[in-house]
């Protein structure tokens, strides 16, 4: 079953450390994982942040893959960073290009 999917690209402070990082963070009605990357590793626009945790999402990162595996799945609309995308937006990321 379709659910809502979510994808945000943050900056994190430890407040106790005060140390900053980056992470994706990717979650639905059913799984979340987030994603530490480096500073140069940040997407520079809401698809290259989906094409990040489409390559990068394995079986080490269960949450992740699963996330992604949904979005194929049910070909989900997909929101990023607060931007609603369609599944005909994001569906050559996955080398579709026709249903």
């Amino acid at each position: 079953m379709p659910n809502t999917i979510f994808i945000n690209v943050n900056k994190v402070e430890n407040v106790v450390t005060k140390k900053i990082y980056h992470e994706i963070e990717v979650w639905d009605d059913y799984n979340s994982a987030s994603i530490s990357i480096t500073k140069e590793d940040i997407p520079k626009t809401d698809l290259d942040a989906l094409q990040y945790c489409i390559d990068y999402g394995s079986d080490d990162c269960l949450g992740l893959s699963d996330v992604i595996d949904a979005i194929l799945e049910y070909r989900s609309c997909v929101t990023i960073n607060g931007t609603f995308y369609d599944w005909n937006e994001i569906k050559q990321l996955f080398g579709l290009e026709e249903d």
